[in-house]
């Protein structure tokens, strides 16, 4: 299945997050990476809107979050322009990292999960169904920041809708031996 694919299957069927749980390492690994790319999305279009000078939220948001950065008289700097590139890889790098973690820890808490509803999974299965679950905050969170909004408790609503769509795919997971 390919990965624009699994996307879409993932934002509205459990059954299928828990039916990717079978997949090879290297393919959920690809899809993390893919997330991310995807969460990277509205500091690119900043920093793209913010490169041309036209634009005084871009230039607001990259400012505060990136101070390394400097315009003058509405002109990046030589040496600004030089570490864009290296800027977004290293926020790329970031947020990769911070999804591998997130997705690490859902793992563990999914695991935990999975005993308490008598279903049979192992770390491995729980990682690769979380990874599938942070799609749909993913991409809600991806939006509203490209809208230039920012969302109150972020964090709680992107952990709550995460923790309901793993609990709902481990439902789907085969029953454990008694």
């Amino acid at each position: 299945m390919s990965i624009f694919k699994q996307l879409i299957k993932s934002l509205h069927s459990p059954k299928y997050i828990a039916a990717f749980r079978m997949q090879g390492i290297g393919k959920t690994i690809n899809y993390l990476f893919f997330l991310a790319l995807i969460m990277c999305i509205p500091m690119i279009v900043y920093m793209v809107l913010y490169a041309i000078g036209g634009n005084e939220s871009a230039r607001a948001v990259i400012e505060t979050k990136l101070p390394i950065l400097t315009m003058e008289n509405d002109i990046i700097t030589a040496n600004s322009f030089i570490l864009l590139p290296a800027m977004l890889i290293m926020y790329y790098l970031f947020v990769s990292f911070i999804l591998f973690i997130k997705v690490s820890i859902f793992g563990g808490l999914g695991l935990w999960l999975a005993h308490l509803l008598k279903k049979r999974a192992e770390y491995r299965h729980t990682f690769r169904m979380t990874t599938y679950a942070v799609t749909l905050p993913t991409l809600l969170i991806a939006m509203t920041e490209l809208m230039g909004l920012t969302l109150p408790f972020g964090y709680l609503f992107d952990w709550t809708i995460t923790s309901t769509i793993l609990i709902m795919a481990i439902r789907y997971l085969p029953s454990a031996p008694k």
